[in-house]
């Protein structure tokens, strides 16, 4: 089967430009090894395009194949739908992989693989829909994208997610909602200084009841001992607060 790369993403970028897909089109531009059209192709030795999919996808990554080309392909991949390269396409204009770094094309390429159910499309995205990267925050989008993922069991999603609860940003505040996210997000990672510290801010603001200081200072210790220099700071601020005497209420009428 032979896949005539060069010209299929020439036509798609005349298209897209017709058609006012200027990401697409922009996209077409950037991945040309000398910015100009040629006669790239490549014979797959497939009888599916499920499996030239999948043969090109290994080529991609192949030592043998330059970087320039490689790009190309998967470029070709993630327009023909294929969802794992719509993912790497955003992440490397996020990253600036291999290519200069561009955060509206990322927007553009994570959002496809997000749409199709990519669960690390969809915390990515909304990372950069929270942090305003490729265009203006939007913590409602954020959130909805962090649900996706979290729902998919992705446990940085959890936890970003969480932020979103405990700050009310895109959401209603909600620590109990913050915990269980947090909770839920340390069986996967148990050793995340932050998912912690997190969970530890969740029990002062009243989860866990008459147990919400002991357990705040518990998880404040867990996240101090992986490093976190903000868990030392509300260590010793709790710590000076359960050690000072309590202050005696002045009698009404006295000075």
């Amino acid at each position: 089967m032979l896949i005539e790369i060069e010209r299929e993403l020439a036509e798609a970028m005349k298209e897209a430009k017709a058609s006012g897909d200027i990401m697409l089109a922009k996209t077409c531009i950037r991945s040309r090894p000398d910015g100009s059209a040629g006669t790239y192709s490549v014979d797959v030795q497939a009888d599916s395009p499920d499996a030239a999919f999948a043969e090109l996808d290994r080529m991609v990554n192949s030592p043998n194949v330059p970087i320039e080309r490689a790009r190309q392909i998967r470029l070709y991949l993630a327009w023909k739908g294929h969802v794992e390269s719509q993912f790497m396409e955003g992440e490397n204009f996020r990253t600036g992989r291999n290519i200069a770094q561009d955060n509206a094309l990322a927007r553009y390429w994570l959002l496809k693989a997000a749409e199709r159910g990519h669960s690390s499309a969809q915390n990515n995205l909304g990372v950069m829909y929270a942090e305003g990267q490729g265009g203006p925050v939007d913590y409602e989008r954020a959130v909805y994208w962090y649900m996706k993922s979290a729902a998919a069991g992705v446990a940085v999603a959890m936890s970003n997610l969480s932020i979103n609860l405990m700050a009310g940003t895109g959401a209603k505040r909600s620590y109990s909602r913050a915990a269980r996210l947090l909770k839920e997000s340390l069986k996967s990672n148990p050793y995340s200084a932050r998912d912690h510290r997190l969970l530890a801010e969740c029990y002062e603001h009243g989860v866990g009841g008459r147990n919400g200081l002991r357990l705040a200072m518990l998880h404040y210790q867990e996240a101090s001992d992986f490093g976190s220099l903000e868990a030392r700071a509300a260590l010793r601020r709790l710590s000076s607060r359960k050690s000072s005497p309590p202050v005696a209420k002045p009698i009404e009428g006295h000075t």
